[in-house]
C-alpha cells in the first residue's frame, strides 16, 4: 500500500468523524465531549510534532497535547492542515527519503529514532487508534458514529472498483 494513499484516507476517516462529531457534541455529557475533543486534538499535535521533526522546523508543542482545549472549529482547521502536509510529503517522498533516519527527543525529554517510514507509519496507526477511542465515545451514548474503513474509502474514491467487481460475477 502507498503511504500517499493511507493519508488520503487518514483525511477522509478524520473528515467523517468529525463532521459526525460537531453535529452530535452536543448530545454527549460534557466530559464525553471534552474527551472527544482533545483525543483527537492529542492526535493532532503529534502530528504536528513530528512534521517538525520530519520537516526539520521548529515544533510548535512542548507537549503530546495541548493545555487548553481548542474549539471545534480550530481542532478541524489544524487537523486538516496536517492532513494536507502528510499527503503531499508521502506523495513526494522516495524510496531513500523513506529509509531516512530522524533523531528527535519526545516531548518527555527521551531520546528517538525512526526512520521516516517508520514515522509515517506511527502518524497512521496512532490516527487510527484514537480515532476508535472517539468514535466508541458516540458508540456508547447510542449516537451515530462513522463507517470509516479503509474499503470504504476505497470505494468511494474508486467507484470503479464496484463496477469492476460486479463485472466479475456475470
Amino acid at each position: 500500500m502507498l503511504f500517499a494513499d493511507a493519508f488520503k484516507y487518514k483525511k477522509w476517516a478524520n473528515a467523517e468523524l468529525l463532521e459526525l462529531g460537531e453535529r452530535q457534541l452536543e448530545q454527549l455529557p460534557e466530559n464525553d465531549a471534552q474527551f472527544f475533543t482533545r483525543i483527537l486534538n492529542h492526535t493532532t499535535v503529534v502530528d504536528s510534532l513530528f512534521i517538525s521533526r520530519l520537516s526539520g522546523g521548529a515544533e510548535r508543542y512542548s507537549a503530546d497535547n495541548t493545555r487548553e482545549t481548542p474549539t471545534f472549529a480550530q481542532l478541524k482547521a489544524r487537523i486538516a492542515q496536517n492532513d494536507a502536509w502528510l499527503i503531499g510529503f508521502a506523495e513526494r517522498a522516495t524510496a531513500d527519503e523513506l529509509q531516512r533516519v530522524v533523531s528527535f527527543r519526545f516531548t518527555d525529554g527521551d531520546h528517538g529514532q525512526l526512520s521516516v517510514e517508520e514515522v509515517l507509519l506511527h502518524l497512521l496507526t496512532h490516527g487510527s487508534n484514537h480515532r476508535g477511542m472517539a468514535s466508541r465515545t458516540l458508540a456508547i451514548h447510542g449516537l451515530e458514529r462513522p463507517k470509516d474503513t479503509f474499503t470504504r474509502y476505497l470505494h468511494e474514491a474508486e467507484p470503479v472498483r464496484r463496477e469492476q467487481a460486479r463485472g466479475s460475477f456475470t
